[in-house]
């Protein structure tokens, strides 16, 4: 929705249109008594619901309570014909993005930048909001060169928007989202700090950690991927840098540094050399003496006085001659060294032991029943969870997440119910803790025709000496029942009320229904990897290539890349097509031409992940 020049908007009036972006339309406006320039973001791309703009307006006033030269200054905010806008100070410098694109860092700058963004971080934490898209597009530079981080916390806006709007929202973005980001779960300061570690590493090197990726192979690795180091991207980088960049970049957010500014302090010391924060310096030592003090506080000691020696010390008592006494002989210590081996033999069963009671108790997963229907509710049960444990059950392959909280025992029951929109077919429950899955389960989920279980019907063929009164649909007993009519036979008590027979009144029951005969699951997947055939295969310049994928889940969104050559940084060509109930998918790609050379087809899901198949470019066929 266009804004027209002249519109005020409170007390700014719009001047012209600066650009769009993810939220929606960015212009400059221009409050007339301050002489004060500001940038009004129409946020298009948030859903104009009530519930939404009562989110935007609470979002919007922490974040207008916030003041630090390191973040965008909120001068007001509201809503233009039912839509939200806000009015932010102007940055006319640039992003950090273009000055990135204009190629790699030197590590003064970096630092520079760096120092900047951690300090707008942790004085946000520090006030209790959270960005959530941190990344070189949402940080602008001051005519002094001076990084301003935009954007807080309005990608929480989205949470409750449409998918549309979403996926305009993280296309962008996944290289920079932490790993809890991408599986949907809690989202807080550790993953702007991932961010802000992805920012360094792509400062250092000139590429992001998982550069070249398709998305959803992106998304995949973001997740369940290692990235390589930076010096492996930039040799003059040593292992000090190594070391700090990975743990800002740890799948755990509990593992990762403690702030921003930890993390960039540690990083400044390993490029220049000395000492990461997080380790002493060098002291000299006495005699070994056992500490319990943290290597961080040892840091600040210099020197360490050696502990004094016993009061008492065994000495040789001089003779009466004057004459030294000669020591006694030492005796054989055999009794201590036997007293060694034994300790160590403790120790060893002691580790064996310790090994054997992790084993029996690694943690146990069971859903009941593990074949379900649309809308039914399993149990999901698990033990030996760490007492008190918070997490999450994950339904993949579309990730749908249940939180929970084991017991004091590290016991875990909950009821789950299967989502009415995923496919039929094989899916995998997982209970997770510390942004790590450490149990699955098989789920089957099939048609509600095939959980249908046999009833018995009415015309059952009686047991011997048992006469079925007529029409009736009650079970027969092992006693002679008689006709219709008859009088009922007494027990063997004598003075009882004689009890009825089960005879059925006049009114005959309806029939009951037709057995359901069970049926297979129609889409029951496999365990198999990922597949994608030919392997390998030569093409003619400019010829197409044609590819089958198999053993992937049925009816999931496959994203293919095509690489010309191989070892290209990015894909030539990107599409997706759905695998059908069985898992499998045909299609192909027109190569380039130009040279000889080998290219690639990746195919990536993201539960079962990617499988890569060659293709030879070639001149001519035998």
């Amino acid at each position: 929705m266009p804004v027209a020049q002249g519109t005020k908007l409170g007390q700014y009036e719009v001047q012209d249109f600066i650009g769009q972006g993810a939220m929606g339309l960015v212009y400059r406006a221009y409050h007339t008594q301050l002489e004060r320039t500001g940038a009004v973001k129409v946020m298009q791309a948030i859903s104009p619901d009530a519930d939404t703009v009562a989110r935007f307006r609470h979002e919007a006033q922490a974040i207008a309570k916030m003041r630090h030269p390191n973040i965008v200054d909120v001068y007001d905010f509201g809503e233009f014909e039912g839509t939200p806008y806000m009015i932010v100070e102007y940055v006319p410098g640039g992003s950090l993005a273009g000055r990135m694109n204009q190629g790699k860092l030197d590590p003064a700058t970096a630092l520079k930048y760096l120092h900047g963004i951690a300090a707008g971080l942790d004085y946000a934490h520090d006030h209790g909001v959270v960005h959530r898209d941190v990344k070189p597009a949402n940080v602008l530079l001051t005519s002094d060169d001076a990084p301003v981080l935009a954007d807080f916390g309005l990608a929480k806006l989205l949470q409750g928007t449409s998918l549309k709007s979403m996926t305009g929202v993280t296309t962008g973005t996944p290289a920079y989202m932490a790993p809890e980001q991408v599986t949907g779960s809690r989202v807080g300061p550790a993953s702007d700090r991932y961010s802000l570690a992805t920012i360094a590493y792509e400062m250092l090197t000139g590429v992001i950690p998982f550069d070249g990726e398709a998305l959803m192979e992106l998304l995949y690795a973001q997740v369940h991927r290692e990235p390589p180091a930076p010096s492996s991207r930039e040799p003059s980088l040593g292992p000090e840098v190594d070391a700090v960049v990975m743990r800002g970049l740890a799948k755990d957010p509990d593992a990762r540094w403690e702030s921003s500014k930890a993390f960039v302090d540690a990083l400044a010391a390993a490029l220049s050399g000395a000492p990461a924060p997080a380790a002493a310096k060098t002291m000299v030592l006495g005699p070994a003496v056992a500490s319990t003090v943290p290597i961080a506080r040892a840091a600040v000691a210099e020197r360490v006085v050696a502990p004094t020696q016993p009061a008492t010390v065994a000495m040789a008592y001089p003779s009466p001659n004057g004459q030294e006494a000669t020591p006694p002989a030492r005796r054989p210590r055999r009794l201590n060294r036997r007293r060694l081996v034994g300790i160590a033999a403790i120790l060893v069963l002691l580790l064996v032991l310790g090994v054997c009671a992790i084993v029996a108790q690694a943690t146990t997963l069971t859903v009941t029943p593990d074949r379900a229907t649309l809308g039914q509710t399993v149990r999901i049960s698990a033990t030996h969870v760490p007492a008190n444990q918070v997490g999450e059950i994950q339904l993949w392959s579309v990730v749908h997440t249940y939180p929970f909280r084991a017991d004091a025992g590290g016991n875990v029951s909950l009821d789950m119910t299967i989502p009415r929109d995923i496919a039929l077919g094989d899916h995998v429950v997982k209970i997770c803790w510390g942004n790590t899955c450490h149990k699955q389960a098989a789920l089957q989920v099939v048609s509600g025709v095939a959980e249908a279980q046999p009833t018995p019907v009415a015309n059952q063929t009686p047991t011997p000496g048992v006469t079925p009164s007529a029409g009736s649909t009650s079970t027969p007993t092992a006693h002679p029942t008689p006709t219709s009519g008859s009088t009922p036979r007494p027990t063997s008590t004598p003075g009882s009320t004689p009890r009825p027979s089960p005879t059925p009144t006049s009114t005959p029951p309806p029939p009951p229904p037709p057995t359901p005969t069970p049926t297979q699951n129609p889409c029951p997947g496999n365990s198999n990897a990922v597949t994608l055939t030919p392997a390998t295969q030569s093409v003619l310049l400019g010829g197409i290539a044609n590819f089958t994928g198999s053993n992937f889940t049925p009816y999931s969104s496959v994203t293919l890349s095509y690489y010309a050559p191989q070892t290209a940084p990015t894909p030539v060509k990107t599409w997706s097509v759905k695998a059908s109930c069985s898992g499998s998918f045909t299609t192909s790609v027109t190569t380039n031409g130009g040279v000889v050379r080998t290219d690639k087809v990746v195919a990536c899901e993201v539960v079962k992940g990617c499988a890569t198949a060659k293709i030879n470019i070639v001149l001519g066929l035998l």
